[in-house]
């Protein structure tokens, strides 16, 4: 499996007196299956975006099952408004990356996977989780970025 970000539109992301923060992030993720004998099941997909130490949105994503060799996509998008109290350090960040106009947004990609053998059954591989640090401004240019995997195994004693 590859995950790749292949897009980042990031069209509103300012933060009000009163401590609100205003954003609005769209987000083209690649899922690619490499393997050429199983098939892939992602269920209970849910992707969440956080920045300068702090959670901004969750936002769950369709489950799908995915042939051989083939390359899904994913299209998250995070809009909406929050209560974003930043201080010190992370303040000093924040108003920096809004002049520079580059802000640093983490996505972490959840998801739990069955993987179909060509002969055989479903085989639960557990959940894994890919981070790349995403970095683009309002309207800025953003380059495609390959994400880390870390695989968690799930006991399966008490299925």
């Amino acid at each position: 499996m590859k995950f790749h970000i292949n897009d980042a539109s990031l069209t509103e992301f300012y933060l009000t007196n009163d401590d609100i923060l205003h954003y609005n992030l769209a987000v083209n993720i690649s899922v690619r299956n490499i393997n050429k004998i199983e098939r892939d099941s992602y269920d209970k997909i849910s992707s969440k975006t956080y920045c300068y130490g702090k959670d901004l949105a969750l936002v769950s994503l369709p489950s799908f099952w995915q042939d051989t060799e083939s390359t899904t996509l994913l299209h998250p998008v995070f809009q909406g408004q929050t209560s974003f109290k930043l201080r010190g350090s992370r303040l000093r960040d924040f108003n920096k990356d809004q002049r520079d106009g580059n802000y640093s947004i983490h996505l972490a990609l959840r998801l739990r996977i069955q993987i179909k053998h060509a002969g055989g059954g479903l085989h639960l591989l557990g959940s894994s989780s890919s981070s790349p640090n995403n970095q683009t401004g309002t309207g800025g240019l953003f380059q495609t970025k390959r994400c880390k995997l870390s695989f968690y195994e799930r006991d399966t004693t008490h299925l």
